[in-house]
């Protein structure tokens, strides 16, 4: 793989797209002094994912695109593109099929950067992968730009091992290995993850064993109550039926006294008809007498009507039209007080306007005052601040200076009662050795120490057993806690759940069994219960009947349990299999499919009242289709079906962790008496322990003692005799330390009484200044005050305008209505004034007509009412025998009622038993209070139970199979953490062997060339170190000595260093190597060494390098020029030199 050229396009100095052909191994690229020849050693190292702008040159990235000149206007966007010949296939990896690579970066001035591969948007680590281990790279040993030798010169070891890992491939090991460190420590989380899960399932298998064990006392405490129940309701059913029976006899006499009242009623009904008979023959003689006398009074009481419409009529519009004079009067007197109130307010609002701008400038004049006043106050505070800390600073130091003097004052007098105890000491010691008291000593040591070795190994075995019993007991403290928690949760969430089934629940009618309460799911149809209940979610209310019974009129939906052939559909389950019970063919002729798609391809093979049910949510029929989710019927159930599936669920979950619990603190109290009794132990053995190491102290002071007395004498002298000529020094030093302090506190005490009247002042000015600032907030206050409540008072005057302006346009309104309605009631009162004295005379004429007519009537009423009084009386006596009749039958309804109300209360218990599943109970003699007594107390006891979870042992199995699949997977991810480790412990092996290779590789190299480019000397590498430490390169130019590169001269360092990143290319040759002015501190002598290296080494690698030096330029095979036409812009100028030899332009070399 080889360079083939550099395209640029508004990088830095190229304003227009530049492109450098890289034809043979050796291109010199020279020019003048800035001309932006470095930029295109920036250019290459940026393409290749230089990040950094501080190592372009730059201080952001956007500084490489073209900033424009004088002349030219700036560009947008930055681009660079590489393209690399790979004919022979060098490059590896995915990217070796292809015969060239282009790499292109670019870069806006939004700071948005791109990276292409070949034409295709990639990563900036697709880059830098692509590179890895071929020596190439942004700060690789292939680019050396200008100051880099220095760098590679002055590098600390840390930094010169880089180029090391560079040329030795190491790059790739180490990116790989960061990678596998990632996945390792993601594994690793994941690990702990699952051990966290463990945990809580653990804790979860010990809740559901105790909720089994609940389950049984419950299942029995529910026999119990159900047999109890039993027998009271068969004792209530006998006393029931003997109730009957006695109602029965009653009914019957009563029956035989109905027959005798009925007998005398129809003999006075007999009377009654020939009565009446004849007063309907005297009615009808009457009754053309009646009309014309009932037509007269028709009329006549037509006339009355009339005669006092007319005259109501006058009436109301004559005081219609008083009212309305009233009112029109009333109405412009309210017009003229509501204008002069307008004039008044608007008056008023003008004074205010005027006194709220007078406010309003005093309250700015005040505000600018205030303002004045603070920043005095502020000024005059600061500087009080700055004198009163000084103040309190020298005080302070007043203060530790006197302090010092004391405590000095003290040392003086300690150290001279110090000389006298020691000169007293010296003259009383005496030492006395008895050597066999000590042999006696040790030998009772050495016991003592073989008696606490033992000691103290018992103790670390039973701190040993009792911390694994302390971790153990609060292993389980913790799962109790996390069974307690979770129980907690499950009965917060039962019972939520049980006040929404309440709530769904019909409040009627509760004893009535209905379809939700009985309908069972198998465990595969409880996941999809919120479908089921929408399909049937206008049954689950239904009332569930017997067999034998028959369905009841006024209920809307009535349900019987019936087995049927279930549909039978290929490849479809029916939806019966599903339900547990009650049968019905309500889903035997239902079949069940994944999806809609599903259910239409088999809609074709439907028959009549067949269906199927999708279990995303369609009932699709023969030729229709219910879509169950937008169905506002289907969406009637709220969850009532899923809501018992899940207190079902809970109630198994409950019965399964509510034993674990017990469990578990049964055995924390247990080990929590075993750890006390270990405990004691422990102390007691402890308490020995010190008891010996005592009495081996003891004896260790008294053979120290013994020993030291010997040689104490003389070595008290000598200390006593160096201690007192210390104190000597020191008593003079703390006089003269005195002496000095009681001078600085002398000064300090000057300068604080210079300094207080100033103090003073300073305070005195601020207080005034507070008080003053005071004042100024208080008249600010009122005055801002002051000008809210004429605002108030402006806008309520404003509002008052407006409504009064209201007011007099609806008055002017009333006023013109009110005149109207005058005009119109004049021209309605005068008609009516005329037709009144006719009305009159027409009414006097008929009211004498009617008169004689009356008069004849009378006569004729008196024969009809001594019929009619004959008639009454009849009448009576026949309601006294329906009165006698009532009675009889208020008595039969009465013993009906009850012998009704016997029956109804029989057939209740009968259903009571019914629900119970059991038969009543015949000769059964009990005493009910007693057993009524029995039953509330075992329904305490089984209330005291609280939630049951019934379905415990089934989730105990399937908490205890998912823990033992955590387990399986944890020890998975233990496995793969085990290989993630041995990886990185083989990366690591592999990398040093390449680095320790490639470092003993480049070091027999260095000793190589060394002595070529000095013509002599030698040079080496070694590491600090092992080998992950830092490399150290010394050199030894002929005729000097053995020493770091730090002391070389400027060329010196070059050659060095040029020397090393050649030996590194002829180990691990780089595509190609970019040299940026490396022989500038070069003589023409070793100008002419570098032309020879790079001529030997260019066989190998293509070089690019950039002169001024003419020798390197004629070693060149192309050249490529760059000028600056105009100022701030570069371009480029070819030369190629082997045409140029050809036409004699150029020296041969």
């Amino acid at each position: 793989m080889r360079l083939s050229s550099l395209k640029l396009s508004g990088f830095k100095s190229f304003a227009d797209s530049t492109t450098l052909n890289f034809k043979a191994n050796r291109t010199a690229v020279v020019g003048p002094n800035g001309c932006g020849k470095s930029n295109v050693i920036d250019a290459i190292r940026w393409v290749m994912g230089e990040s950094s702008a501080r190592q372009l040159r730059g201080g952001s990235m956007q500084d490489v695109i073209f900033t424009g000149t004088s002349k030219r206007k700036p560009v947008g966007v930055a681009s660079v593109e590489l393209r690399f010949d790979n004919t022979y296939g060098k490059l590896g990896g995915a990217y070796n099929a292809y015969n060239e690579l282009a790499v292109r970066r670019q870069v806006t001035r939004e700071g948005k950067s791109e990276y292409f591969l070949n034409g295709t948007r990639c990563r900036r680590r697709d880059i830098t992968d692509i590179f890895l281990g071929t020596g190439l790279g942004p700060r690789s040993y292939a680019v050396i730009e200008q100051g880099m030798i220095n760098r590679l010169v002055d590098a600390k070891p840390e930094e010169m091992r880089v180029f090391i890992e560079e040329a030795a491939g190491v790059s790739r090991y180490q990116a790989r290995r960061r990678e596998t460190l990632q996945h390792l420590e993601h594994t690793e989380q994941n690990l702990a993850r699952l051990e966290d899960i463990a945990a809580e399932l653990k804790s979860q298998m010990r809740t559901l064993k105790r909720q089994s064990e609940t389950a049984i006392q419950y299942k029995t405490l529910e026999t119990q109550v159900r047999t109890l129940k039993i027998e009271i309701l068969s004792f209530q059913a006998n006393q029931s039926q003997k109730l009957q029976q006695e109602y029965t006899v009653e009914m019957n006499e009563l029956g035989e006294r109905f027959k005798l009242v009925r007998s005398e009623s129809h003999t006075i009904e007999h009377d009654l008809e020939a009565t009446s008979a004849l007063f309907q023959r005297l009615i009808q003689q009457s009754s053309p007498l009646q009309q014309e006398w009932q037509q007269a009074e028709k009329k006549l009481a037509e006339l009355k009507m009339t005669l006092e419409q007319k005259q109501s009529l006058l009436q109301q519009n004559s005081s219609s039209l008083v009212q309305l004079e009233q009112q029109k009067v009333q109405t412009k007197e309210r017009l003229q007080l509501s204008e002069l109130q307008v004039e008044t307010l608007t008056t008023q609002f003008d004074e205010q306007n005027e006194q709220l701008l007078e406010l309003e400038q005093q309250t700015q004049a005040a505000e600018q005052n205030f303002t004045d006043v603070q920043a005095q106050q502020k000024q005059a505070q600061q500087q009080f601040d700055q004198l009163k800390t000084q103040v309190e600073k020298q005080q302070q130091q007043k203060l530790q200076m006197a302090a010092q003097i004391e405590q000095l004052s003290k040392n003086v007098l300690r150290i001279e009662q110090q000389k006298q105890t020691l000169q007293t000491q010296s003259s009383q010691i005496r030492a006395q050795v008895q050597d066999d008291e000590q042999a006696q000593l040790e030998q009772l040591q050495q016991q003592l120490q073989r008696e606490i070795v033992e000691l103290e190994t018992a103790i670390e075995q039973l701190q040993q057993n009792l911390q694994s019993q302390e971790d153990q007991q609060h292993l389980n403290k913790t799962d109790a806690q996390s069974l307690k928690t979770e129980i907690q949760v499950l009965l917060a969430e039962q019972k939520n759940l049980n006040q929404l089934v309440a709530k769904q629940s019909p409040k009627q009618n509760q004893d009535i069994v209905r379809l939700m309460q009985n309908l069972r799911l198998t465990a595969q149809a409880k996941v999809h219960a919120c479908i089921i209940e929408k399909f049937l979610a206008k049954w689950l209310q239904a009332h569930l009947i017997e067999k034998e019974q028959a369905f009841q009129e006024g209920i809307a939906r009535q349900l019987k349990s019936s087995q049927q052939q279930p549909v039978q559909i290929v490849e479809l389950t029916c939806l019966s299999e599903w339900i547990e019970a009650p049968q019905s063919s309500l889903w035997t002729n239902v079949a069940v499919a994944e999806d809609l798609a599903t259910a239409l391809r088999y809609q074709v093979h439907l028959q009549q009242a067949q269906s199927i049910l999708t279990l995303d949510g369609y009932h699709v029929g023969a030729d229709w289709v219910i879509a169950l989710h937008y169905d506002e019927e289907s969406q009637t159930a709220q969850g009532m079906l899923s809501h018992q599936v899940r207190l079902e669920e809970i109630e198994q979950q409950l019965a399964q962790q509510q034993p674990q619990l017990l469990d578990l603190e049964s055995q924390f109290s247990q080990q929590q008496q075993s750890l006390q009794q270990q405990q004691q132990t422990l102390q007691q053995q402890q308490q020995g322990l010190k008891q010996k190491q005592k009495e081996l102290q003891q004896l260790d002071v008294q053979i120290a003692k013994l020993q030291s007395t010997a040689q104490a004498f003389v070595l008290q002298q000598q200390q006593l005799a160096d201690q007192l000529k210390q104190l000597d020094v020191q008593l003079e030093e703390d006089a003269m330390q005195r002496d000095d302090l009681e001078i600085d506190l002398h000064a300090l005490a000057i300068k604080l009484e210079a300094v207080l009247p100033n103090y003073k002042t300073l305070q005195f000015q601020v207080e005034n200044l507070n008080e003053q600032l005071d004042e100024q907030q208080q008249q600010l206050t009122q005055q801002q005050q002051q000008r809210e409540n004429l605002r108030r008072q402006t806008s309520q005057a404003n509002q008052q305008i407006e409504l009064l302006e209201k007011d007099i346009s609806f008055l002017k309104t009333q006023y013109r209505q009110i005149i109207e309605q005058i005009e119109q009631a004049k021209k309605f009162v005068d008609p009516i004034q005329l037709e009144l004295p006719n009305l009159e005379s027409q009414f006097k004429a008929q009211f004498q007509q009617t008169e004689k007519l009356q008069k004849t009537w009378n006569e004729w009423q008196l024969e009809l009412n001594q019929v009619q009084e004959k008639q009454q009386q009849l009448t009576e006596q026949r309601h006294q025998a329906q009165q006698k009749d009532e009675q009889v039958r208020e008595q039969l309804e009465q013993k009906r009622l009850a012998w009704q109300a016997a029956k109804s209360d029989r057939e209740h218990y009968l259903e009571q038993l019914k629900e119970l599943n059991a038969e009543a109970l015949s000769d059964l003699t009990i005493e009910m209070k007693d057993h009524q007594q029995k039953l509330e107390k075992a329904q305490q006891q089984f209330e005291k139970i609280g939630a049951v979870n019934l379905a415990a042992s089934q989730e105990y199995e399937e908490v205890s199979q998912r823990f033992d699949e955590l387990n399986h997977q944890m020890q998975d991810l233990q496995n793969t953490v085990d290989q993630l480790k041995d990886a990185m412990k083989s990366i690591d092996q592999e990398t040093r062997k390449l680095f320790m290779t490639t470092f003993d590789q480049v070091n027999q190299e260095l000793q190589l060339l060394f002595p070529k480019v000095f013509n002599g000397g030698e040079a080496t590498l070694s590491l600090e170190d092992d080998w992950q430490s830092g490399v150290k390169l010394m050199a030894r130019p002929p005729g000097k000595r053995n020493s770091s590169l730090a002391l070389l001269s400027g060329g010196e360092k070059a050659l060095t260093a040029l020397a090393l990143v050649f030996a590194i290319f002829r180990l691990n040759p780089a595509p190609f190597c970019v040299l940026d002015e490396v022989d500038a501190p070069l003589d023409d002598a070793n100008v002419q060494r570098y032309c020879n290296l790079v001529k030997e080494l260019s066989e190998q690698v293509q070089f690019i390098y950039i002169t001024h030096n003419k020798l390197a330029m004629t070693m060149a095979t192309d050249l490529l020029g760059v000028t600056m036409p105009e100022p701030g812009t570069s371009k480029l100028v070819t030369v190629d030199l082997e045409q140029a030899k050809e036409y004699g332009l150029v020296a041969e070399s």
